[in-house]
């Protein structure tokens, strides 16, 4: 957020200038925002567009193909888009006829992001977003300084985690084995015909391989777990729980049970996660 940090701290000195000076002092960043906001308003004018301003972030827009009845975008959901961006002369930049987006992981400027914010599902728009919510001083190549952006943006699907998870499930052909009130997909994958079921209080030895659902592995060892206890994200507790000495399994979790709005380090918030877990030892045998 470093242009909007950037853009508060000139607004700031502007004002404390003007104290002192007796008299409004116009700041760099003031005039070229009100020099884009003329454009950005010709632009509306020109295309016959009705525009409406987004008071917050500076950015003019016009939904032309509204849904009431569509889910509001938050960042907890992966978006599936249809866009463009332009110059506001016209400039192509990009254009994706389908594209998964995530707020945490995908790349993309402020005012990309601010603009999706402004949809419902099934929603579809146009962006007039300013250059200090967009490019700004770095612009990719073929595209000038200050570049005022056109985005032309359909919202055509909100993806959950539930979502998520069920589309890896089909894809994968993964029979599940349980699935539990938390959400928790629970496949056994090796099982004993032993009826030493773990209990409350054993100190359990488990191998692991943690994943992402595109199975790509962010941490893996072994470790030692007390059934019962919270020493563990409540997803991974409640998976190995289910197992016996030796028995394999891998379970899917949403973040409810894992790392929930927040994320932990390379895991980011809202992200559904696999294990891969094998017990290998309770109580030291």
């Amino acid at each position: 957020m470093f242009l909007l940090k950037r853009f508060a701290v000139l607004i700031v000195s502007s004002v404390l200038l003007s104290s002192c000076l007796g008299k409004y002092v116009e700041n760099d960043l003031d005039a070229l925002a009100k020099n884009e906001e003329i454009k950005i308003v010709e632009y509306g004018q020109t295309n016959s567009l009705t525009l409406t301003k987004n008071a917050s972030t500076g950015i003019y827009y016009n939904i032309s193909k509204t849904n009431s009845a569509g889910l509001a975008v938050s960042s907890a959901y992966d978006l599936l888009l249809a866009y463009s961006l332009k110059t506001i002369d016209g400039k192509e930049i990009i254009k994706a006829d389908s594209a998964m987006f995530n707020f945490y992981t995908s790349q993309a400027f402020d005012g990309f992001k601010y603009a999706l914010l402004l949809l419902k599902e099934g929603e579809k728009g146009t962006f007039l977003i300013p250059s200090y919510q967009a490019y700004y001083e770095s612009p990719p190549a073929g595209v000038e300084k200050y570049a005022v952006i056109v985005a032309e943006i359909e919202l055509l699907d909100l993806l959950s985690e539930d979502d998520k998870i069920n589309n890896y499930v089909k894809k994968k052909s993964i029979t599940i084995t349980e699935k539990t009130n938390t959400g928790l997909r629970f496949i056994r994958t090796s099982a004993t015909t032993t009826n030493d079921s773990l209990k409350t209080g054993d100190n359990v030895s488990v191998k692991y391989n943690g994943m992402f659902l595109s199975e790509t592995s962010f941490d893996s060892g072994t470790f030692g777990v007390v059934i019962g206890s919270n020493s563990t994200i409540a997803g991974f507790s409640e998976g190995i729980s289910k197992l016996k000495k030796g028995e394999k399994a891998r379970i899917i979790l949403p973040s409810n049970i894992g790392y929930g709005s927040k994320g932990s380090g390379s895991i980011p918030p809202f992200t559904p996660l696999i294990f891969d877990i094998e017990i290998l030892t309770v109580n030291g045998k």
